[in-house]
């Protein structure tokens, strides 16, 4: 297995251990580099560089913020191609568009089931590198029949009895149509 590093990039010490915690579970080959400043992410950044797979930013830093950084690592040659990750409390629209102004490839409101969002979407930009094939969720938000906030919304209010693709149909997230072709592609591992 291909060995996967991801920077996580948060001054919450809990906030840190929960996320890591979800990253990892992505499996066994996923390592999690912690920086609890933009210092230290510079320093890990420097020292790691082009191993880095994915980076995780927490919009507000002590010395610096999520934004910055994240312009920085698109703006520099030896990391544009890194996926970025905006992970913030900060849920306003203002934030997730100047987010993507400056290059992240995802903006994740925390709370609630964001840290599990977090994980189906660093799963989805680490995919070719996990060589696996996406869950049948991960593979509906790729294809564009379904927001990650919607999967969060129907997974935090999925009843046990039922499977994830007839929840989504009954909770009108998305066709039958869409869940056949999805299922289908994934039969061929076209995914």
């Amino acid at each position: 297995m291909t060995p996967i590093k991801i920077l996580l990039v948060e001054d919450s010490p809990t906030q840190a251990a929960f996320s890591k915690h979800e990253l990892q579970t992505i499996g066994p080959q996923v390592t999690v580099e912690v920086a609890h400043t933009a210092t230290e992410a510079r320093q890990k950044i420097s020292l790691y560089g082009p191993k880095i797979d994915l980076a995780v930013l927490d919009l507000v830093l002590p010395d610096g913020n999520g934004l910055e950084m994240c312009r920085e690592i698109k703006n520099s040659v030896n990391t544009q191609h890194l996926p970025v990750v905006i992970f913030s409390m900060e849920g306003l629209s203002k934030h997730r568009q100047e987010a993507y102004e400056v290059g992240a490839d995802h903006y994740i409101s925390k709370g609630g089931t964001g840290d599990m969002a977090l994980r189906l979407v660093a799963m989805t930009l680490l995919r070719n590198k996990l060589r696996k094939p996406p869950r049948i969720g991960e593979a509906l938000v790729e294809r564009g029949y379904l927001s990650v906030e919607q999967l969060q919304a129907a997974l935090s209010s999925q009843k046990p009895s039922h499977l994830l693709g007839q929840w989504l149909i009954e909770k009108g997230y998305i066709s039958q149509s869409q869940l056949d072709e999805v299922l289908a592609a994934q039969k061929r591992g076209d995914l």
